[in-house]
């Protein structure tokens, strides 16, 4: 983890499994070491946003960009509950090739990402 002061989420706050999860993961981070940005309400001009709403993005506290399930990874390290998981996935090389298939998987599927993917598919039509 780069530095100790707090990272950023970016998140898609259009999508109703992210907003959950989200929700959740507030109540969790406990010493106010994440700061969430919703993407649908303000975009950010420093990501690709379309990148962003397929895969999760998390900026550290020295400014890097994480994506995908390393940005997991380290949201995970900030919060009560899932710091066990996170360090075990980080060491267990099998358990993480099935969790980042996993979420791969379920990122592809998301509600929020097919409602989006529709949205444009119409609007290039």
């Amino acid at each position: 983890m780069s530095g100790n002061g707090p990272i950023l989420v970016y998140y898609d706050g259009l999508c109703p499994v992210c907003s959950r999860e989200v929700a959740l993961y507030r109540q969790l981070d406990r010493c106010g070491g994440i700061r969430w940005q919703d993407l649908a309400d303000d975009g950010d001009a420093s990501l690709d946003v379309d990148a962003a709403f397929r895969l999760l993005h998390v900026r550290d506290s020295g400014g890097r960009l994480h994506i995908g399930f390393d940005a997991h990874l380290l949201m995970w390290e900030r919060l009560r509950g899932f710091r066990l998981l996170a360090w075990t996935l980080r060491r267990c090389r099998p358990g993480r090739f099935v969790a980042e298939s996993v979420y791969l998987w379920l990122t592809a599927r998301r509600p929020g990402l097919r409602r989006r993917q529709a949205a444009s598919s119409g609007m290039n039509a």
